[in-house]
């Protein structure tokens, strides 16, 4: 009787045993397919994140090419104003064009005249 209760005893045990493997190998399963599944979600979304990256820098530089030819100065000078009545002759747009001119050179700091002449050369021999 001792000898099959013992036999039954190891018999559990072995059943144990072989259940904790088993589970153990289960669980190392599961992990492995855990592990694999995030590295191919990591890969998924490293590669649409380096895509869109690279669709982003295309477009900014494609706005930054677009802004660059899209940056004009428009200027208009009006030579000489065209009056519907003629009520100032050739001599008052003259003075009037003359105002404007001086007008802007004032503002602009402009000199009037150039300087006139050369200057002077250096390292002459004229000193006293």
């Amino acid at each position: 009787m001792w000898r099959d209760m013992l036999f039954y005893l190891y018999l559990m045990l072995g059943g144990a045993f072989c259940g904790w493997i088993a589970h153990g190998w289960h669980d190392a399963k599961n992990e492995l397919a855990a592990n694999q599944s995030a590295e191919k979600t990591r890969l998924i979304v490293t590669e649409t994140t380096r895509q869109s990256g690279q669709a982003l820098e295309n477009k900014l530089s494609e706005l930054k090419a677009n802004e660059i030819h899209t940056e004009r100065e428009i200027r208009t000078e009006i030579i000489k104003p065209v009056f519907s009545n003629v009520c100032a002759t050739d001599e008052s747009v003259r003075v009037f064009n003359q105002g404007v001119e001086r007008a802007e050179r004032t503002l602009s700091g402009k000199p009037a005249d150039p300087v006139p002449g050369q200057p002077a050369s250096t390292g002459g021999q004229n000193r006293h």
